[in-house]
């Protein structure tokens, strides 16, 4: 069983969780903005082509706006974590998850064999 995260680990993965954080909100950010020059193409292709273009730059904005999303609840989920003392506890068995582990992924809920059990139940996490 690994040890409990040290302040300094606890310090280093919030600096991580908080650039990631920073970088999907300048990434959502970028993907709203790619919609505008899509929507103004419509003097350089027909009508009907520049109906379909805008259609799928907004479906694949609004895919990864979703994805983007949901990564920034398991980034607020862990960060919430950290201030309950509870970070770094795999919710399925409640064992500390190593910390070279959470450097990887630092949003993870669940150590390596809660993961790889739950993976192979069909169960996604």
């Amino acid at each position: 069983m690994s040890q409990a995260l040290t302040e300094s680990q606890l310090k280093e993965l919030k600096h991580l969780l908080m650039k990631r954080k920073d970088e999907l909100n300048v990434q959502m950010e970028d993907n709203r903005a790619n919609l505008a020059p899509a929507e103004n193409t419509a003097g350089s292709v027909s009508q009907d082509e520049a109906g379909r273009l805008k259609n799928q730059t907004r479906e694949v904005d609004e895919a990864l706006t979703a994805l983007d999303l949901a990564e920034l609840r398991r980034i607020d989920r862990a960060l919430e974590q950290m201030d309950e003392g509870s970070y770094g506890q795999c919710e399925e068995c409640g064992c500390n998850i190593p910390f070279e582990r959470l450097k990887v992924e630092p949003m993870t809920q669940h150590c390596v064999a809660c993961k790889t059990k739950l993976e192979k139940q069909g169960v996604r996490v």
